[in-house]
């Protein structure tokens, strides 16, 4: 504004006289009255997908007055809805809240270094082809260069079974479940029984202390004869709540690292062993031991979120 229209302006004020400006800015301030904003805010009570535009419409006003109302006003903001495994009843709640805690108790009464004794295991179905996502697809270009164009392709429907067992340090043994097999309880046995020979093998300290098995409450895992083999073994089993993906680090942190680096090969029964080994690979002895720290911290927040499911971390 020029120094001369704000001489103009000051000379108006001082002889009490309304310029055009002040009566822009004093009508846009008498819109947001009490009464406008209470009626906003029943709208949205009873529609909480209204758009802007639409309200603008409604109230006959700018949408710059509905956002100012919406966020200035009513402190509002708006989200969209987050995927979830299932909608938590008040008893899986509980029930989250309480294998967290027992879990939390555990380490807090031995020390952290519990952790290094536990070993996670879940089952995974991985396709021979998953396509890309948008941000594996980026690329640097110059600006004003149009980006790069790609088919919409699907995820296929051939798919390899794995069973992963790993702990802190790594991974120690993936069962590859041949085409055609059932995975029941009379395999998970057998899967076992060679998980025990190679963890031995790898992991013999901690094999002769005291260590604990987590997976989550499948059918084939809490079968009767699954629970035998545990318990001639001796073998402790950490609780685990259902519908709870967000507290398991094979679901919140191995698979979708292993199936992010898969992500755009196309794989074959010859080649998946190798490809999946070699993604497994670019997983450091540092990456495992965070996910076993993370599981512990998730378990925290669900603890004090009273058992909802936790977010990213």
């Amino acid at each position: 504004m020029k120094k001369t229209k704000i001489y103009k302006i000051i000379k108006q004020v001082k002889k009490g006289k309304s310029t055009e400006d002040q009566r822009k800015f004093n009508g846009r301030r008498k819109v947001r009255q009490p009464a406008f904003i209470a009626g906003v805010a029943a709208a949205i009570k009873e529609n909480r997908s209204l758009s802007v535009r639409k309200l603008a419409s409604t109230y006959g006003v700018s949408k710059n007055t509905i956002h100012n109302t919406l966020q200035k006003d009513l402190n509002l903001s708006k989200k969209s809805a987050r995927w979830v495994p299932k909608l938590l009843s008040d008893d899986m709640k509980l029930e989250r809240k309480r294998t967290s805690e027992t879990l939390l108790a555990m380490v807090r009464r031995r020390s952290m270094a519990v952790l290094d004794n536990e070993v996670t295991m879940d089952e995974s179905a991985v396709s021979f082809h998953t396509p890309e996502t948008k941000r594996q697809s980026m690329q640097w270009l110059p600006k004003g260069h149009p980006g790069p164009i790609k088919a919409k392709v699907h995820a296929t429907r051939t798919k390899q079974m794995v069973l992963c067992f790993f702990d802190s340090k790594g991974l120690i043994y993936t069962n590859y479940v041949h085409r055609g097999t059932t995975v029941n309880a009379n395999y998970i046995v057998e899967a076992l029984d060679r998980f025990m020979r190679i963890f031995k093998e790898k992991r013999p300290t901690t094999a002769q202390q005291d260590w604990f098995l987590h997976w989550d409450n499948a059918p084939v895992h809490s079968a009767a004869v699954v629970q035998d083999w545990l318990a001639a073994r001796g073998v402790q089993v950490i609780e685990h709540p259902p519908y709870s993906p967000d507290l398991a680090p094979a679901d919140f942190f191995l698979f979708p690292k292993v199936k992010s680096v898969l992500a755009g090969k196309t794989l074959t029964a010859q080649t998946f062993k190798k490809e999946w080994e070699g993604a497994v690979r670019t997983l450091s002895a540092a990456d495992f031991a965070d996910a076993f720290q993370q599981w512990y911290r998730r378990c925290e927040k669900s603890v004090n979120i009273g058992g909802s499911y936790v977010e990213k971390m």
